[in-house]
């Protein structure tokens, strides 16, 4: 019951931001079991304003049938990394840390993190400061993969984090 919930809470959080996103990028992401960096950009480029839903919507029909042409996903991880969110040896198909992810969602969100995140802003940190607010497990290590959904859950947590600010 509590995992229902759970996955209707992210669905709907998810979609409150992003409101014409296909569902076929959607499904990709939450269907894969290794987030890549291309998949968790994907929400917060639109949150961000990085990218638009227009920008998304043109190579929708290119996702998941076809590989050859630009899709939203990757139309997004090349606008977050020329604004420095990635490093500029990562590549769109690879996987995703969990410091990655940590460091992505809390600059797109605009997260204000303590003192050593504020004066060095880098992943190390940015998975710090979320495992401090008790966003990610005790158990979690900032070089472990996670799931395209858990990596949704982790972004609807930090939408929270900026519901609760604002």
């Amino acid at each position: 019951m509590k995992k229902t919930l759970l996955c209707t809470a992210i669905a709907f959080i998810c979609t409150a931001f992003a409101f014409s996103q296909s569902s076929e990028v959607m499904s990709e992401i939450i269907d894969s079991e290794k987030a890549t960096c291309a998949q968790i950009s994907y929400l917060p480029a639109l949150y961000a304003n990085k990218i638009t839903e227009d920008d998304s919507s043109k190579s929708i029909g290119v996702m998941p049938a076809s590989k050859e042409g630009p899709s939203p996903t990757k139309e997004s991880f090349e606008a977050l990394k020329a604004e420095d969110f990635f490093a500029s040896d990562d590549e769109a198909d690879s996987a995703a840390t969990v410091a990655k992810i940590s460091y992505v969602y809390m600059k797109a969100l605009g997260i204000k993190g303590g003192l050593f995140y504020t004066l060095f802003p880098s992943p190390r940190y940015a998975f710090k400061e979320l495992k401090a607010r008790g966003i990610l497990p005790v158990e979690t290590d900032p070089s472990m993969t996670i799931s395209g959904r858990e990596s949704l859950d982790l972004f609807s947590s930090c939408l929270e984090i900026v519901g609760g600010n604002e």
